[in-house]
């Protein structure tokens, strides 16, 4: 297999993702005396160690949207297909989603201006 420069930024950010999903809204302090080490499944989510989140899940719909060209509409029905239908999850489930980010989705169905995506 060929190596790949994209693929390998996209696996180190979920790597990373994932190692900083049950740390995540703890201080440098908190981090300093209980330094990462290695994937952990003590979250506020419950999910298994390993599970990245929707900052990985995003970034793989924008970099599947984008091996097409470039459109606006690819890139937010792609961003729905991951709220709505649950695609580029870690295990099926959406967490974490920040409120503006999930007020933008919920707004682009809203609005009509997307294809339908199954709920």
């Amino acid at each position: 297999m060929k190596h790949s420069k994209v693929l390998a930024g996209l696996m180190g950010l979920c790597v990373g993702d994932a190692l900083g999903v049950p740390v995540e809204f703890s201080s440098r302090e908190e981090r300093t005396q209980d330094p990462v080490v290695d994937m952990n499944g003590q979250n506020s989510w419950h999910e298994l160690p390993g599970t990245w989140s929707d900052d990985s899940s995003l970034t793989f719909c924008l970099a599947g949207s984008l091996c097409n060209g470039f459109s606006l509409t690819a890139i937010a029905d792609s961003f729905c297909r991951w709220y709505y239908d649950r695609e580029w999850t870690a295990r099926g489930k959406v967490f974490d989603i920040g409120i503006t980010t999930q007020m933008a989705i919920e707004k682009l169905r809203k609005v009509g201006i997307l294809p339908l995506v199954s709920t």
